[in-house]
């Protein structure tokens, strides 16, 4: 484990510090990040647009699905869209956020649960369709590592609703914890000067 410590601390090192330049002119940003996460939908990957103003950010993408708790295999898990708020304003190479996060799926068919019985058919039933929206809040961290380049990583906890659809019987609703991880890497495509 030291090992792989040091050899972060040296890939990360030549890099710190060389962030600053754009960030002590800039406050206005425009990036794509790529993440790795997973929560209540499953595990995917999260190609993301974010805005950054002053010590605001808003980002807004799409969850590629690749495994989630109902094996429907892969595609797409669903949207996202997140707000953060960075009390240091980005100014340093490591910055702290706290953010709040969405995370909406659809999946058409419920194979593993839930499964309820209808009494009048005589028989389990499985959901057609499953929605999840998911709220969570959290705490994260972006590292700056160039003008351009910076990683980034955040935790969340929140409510999970779930709508599940069934043919000819009554929906049901119900609420359920959540989590999410986070870790990726983003890149700034883009800023305006402040004014």
């Amino acid at each position: 484990m030291k090992i792989w410590s040091a050899l972060l601390i040296l890939l990360i090192a030549p890099f710190s510090g060389i962030g600053q330049e754009a960030y002590d002119k800039y406050t206005n940003y425009y990036s794509v990040e790529a993440n790795v996460m997973t929560s209540f939908s499953g595990l995917g990957i999260q190609p993301t647009f974010g805005i950054y103003r002053d010590r605001h950010k808003i980002d807004v993408g799409i969850g590629i699905k690749a495994y989630d708790v109902w094996n429907d295999g892969p595609g797409i898990l669903g949207t996202y869209l997140s707000y953060k708020i960075f009390p240091n304003q980005r100014k340093n190479d490591f910055s702290l956020f706290f953010g709040y996060h969405n995370v909406f799926s659809s999946h058409n068919k419920g194979k593993r649960f839930p499964v309820i019985y209808d009494e009048v058919a005589d028989k389990e039933v499985r959901p057609d369709k499953v929605l999840v929206m998911e709220n969570m809040i959290g705490i994260g961290f972006e590292y700056q590592m160039g003008n351009r380049l910076y990683m980034l990583s955040d935790f969340s906890v929140g409510a999970a609703l779930k709508w599940n659809t069934f043919q000819d019987i009554e929906n049901q609703f119900e609420v359920t914890s959540t989590g999410m991880i986070r870790i990726g890497i983003g890149y700034n495509v883009g800023w305006k000067q402040a004014r």
